[in-house]
């Protein structure tokens, strides 16, 4: 009787620990920001990325402007040195684009201080911008 109130002991505190822990590891949200700045080869372009991950998820944003030369042309956009996708950029010279794994697509593991980079198909850099904590994370 002992050793079954023991077991018995075990188990409950065993499994209050672990609901314990659940919600907390679910609560972590992470949203991270990079301003866009153009390489030597595209001076002039700019734009932002938005990154956000949770229990659900991750999520990528991004915009570049200001690349009128590579309209009709694919982008190709890389997160924490991983390849995410590519954009076709407008005849306005703007690429826009989301991907989001709850969507079924692919996003890296990002952290602050990790890189994106928009690169042509050809591998030129068109523009960079390194990931920062959102104000008020």
């Amino acid at each position: 009787m002992r050793t079954f109130r023991w077991i018995m002991g075990f188990v409950v505190a065993s499994t209050m620990a672990f609901t314990a822990m659940a919600p907390a590891a679910q609560a972590v949200e992470v949203d991270l920001h990079a301003r866009l700045n153009g390489s030597t080869a595209f001076t002039r372009a700019t734009g932002f990325s938005e990154y956000g991950r949770s229990a659900e998820g991750r999520e990528v944003e991004v915009t570049v402007r200001n690349i009128g030369g590579l309209a009709g042309q694919n982008v190709v956009v890389y997160v924490a040195g991983t390849k995410v996708g590519a954009i076709r950029v407008s005849s306005a010279g703007v690429a826009h684009r989301e991907w989001d794994t709850e969507r079924g697509q692919s996003v890296p593991f990002a952290s602050a201080g990790d890189f994106i980079k928009v690169r042509t198909t050809g591998g030129t850099l068109v523009a960079t911008g390194k990931y920062v904590r959102e104000a008020g994370d």
